[in-house]
């Protein structure tokens, strides 16, 4: 057992409360309430793996809490205690599936633990087994994007052959410094559009592609990403207040990390969109660069945070393919950092990229 579980106890007498902390405490993290309504405070300020709850309190009964405590805490395992012969309200609430043990007081301390880690190891197997089964749908569908890729792959790349025309007309026009200025633009991004095939192909192999690191100045990368997306036409009404306090070189594979940076300022651009100003800045924090993509939009409702990770999860409708972040999470992860997402709706959204230096 370890403390990374968290028990709420909830009773009316503070007595049993005490010894309810001095019996769990040393194996897990216990938190106490005097009623159900502190109890359904503290669900809210805590994450709870487990429930341990008297039935006879004034204003609310046990049970009364566990079934509101539902709602928003359905996986929760919980534990009722009693000295009453409650017998139907307590056979009802276990037959519903919202009780998983009741105990009966005086309770046995050593009884009461062993129901205690029964239950933990319970709510352990439950939640492996749903991300076993959540893995199992994810690679279904990234087998799927593996067998599409290559073929969509294939086609782009015999029509993007076209733009290598553009060397021809330059040949012709060698001193035309428009053209050499158009033809530089069109194989850069000629160059960027295979490097982002050869990503989905990766990704619907789950692979990652060797990094080739490279020392760069956190400044100098916002500067090329931004110069960049100015040429998107999502993104020319966007201006761009870049602040980059002092901090050191980050060794990194500068085109996978500029192409997580377009990836983070292109979807802030379709939440403002196309207007407006986004935030681009970068400092150092305990032995990282953190590089802060902030746009002002529409931001990102509470329950959806969690799914913008997911491969084909989007918001931008037939405008997006829901693989942009997941790949560029996956560049950070190879990169030993991390990407994270901040957002409140009607406010904005602040994309956090981590990188050690």
């Amino acid at each position: 057992m370890s403390l990374h579980h968290t028990i709420l106890c909830v009773d009316d007498e503070q007595h049993n409360l005490d010894a309810l902390y001095r019996t769990l405490r040393k194996e897990y993290t216990v938190v106490t309430a005097l009623n159900g309504e502190q109890g359904l405070q503290l669900l809210e300020e805590n994450r709870i793996s487990l429930i341990i709850s008297d039935q006879r309190m004034p204003g609310m009964t046990g049970v009364e809490f566990l079934e509101k405590s539902l709602h928003n805490h359905p996986d929760i395992i919980r534990i009722i205690l009693t000295g009453f012969t409650d017998v139907e309200d307590l056979i009802g609430a276990i037959n519903t599936g919202r009780v998983y043990r009741y105990i009966t007081k005086p309770w046995d301390p050593n009884d009461l633990k062993v129901t205690v880690k029964r239950a933990i190891e319970s709510l352990e197997l439950s939640l492996e087994n749903r991300r076993l089964f959540e893995d199992v749908i994810r690679l279904e569908k990234l087998a799927t994007i593996g067998q599409v890729a290559s073929g969509i792959a294939h086609e782009v790349r015999n029509q993007l052959s076209v733009l290598m025309g553009i060397q021809l007309i330059q040949s012709q026009f060698p001193k035309n410094e428009l053209i050499a200025q158009v033809a530089e633009q069109m194989l850069s991004a000629r160059n960027r559009i295979l490097s982002i095939l050869d990503e989905i192909k990766a990704f619907g192999r789950q692979e990652i592609q060797t990094i080739q690191k490279e020392v760069i100045a956190a400044g100098d990368l916002l500067d090329h990403t931004v110069t960049i997306v100015s040429l998107d036409p999502d993104c020319k009404k966007i201006q761009f207040d870049i602040k980059v306090d002092p901090c050191p070189p980050i060794p990194c594979d500068r085109k996978r990390i500029i192409q997580v940076l377009i990836n983070l300022i292109r979807n802030g651009a379709h939440a403002m969109n196309g207007e407006g100003t986004m935030n681009l800045t970068a400092a150092h924090q305990k032995g990282n660069v953190q590089i802060k993509v902030q746009d002002f939009g529409c931001g990102i409702p509470e329950d959806q945070i969690d799914k913008i990770w997911d491969p084909f999860f989007t918001t931008k409708g037939e405008k997006g393919t829901g693989l942009g972040l997941e790949i560029s999470k996956r560049i950070s992860q190879a990169h030993h950092g991390r990407l994270r997402c901040t957002s409140e709706v009607g406010k904005g959204t602040t994309f956090i990229l981590e990188l050690p230096c």
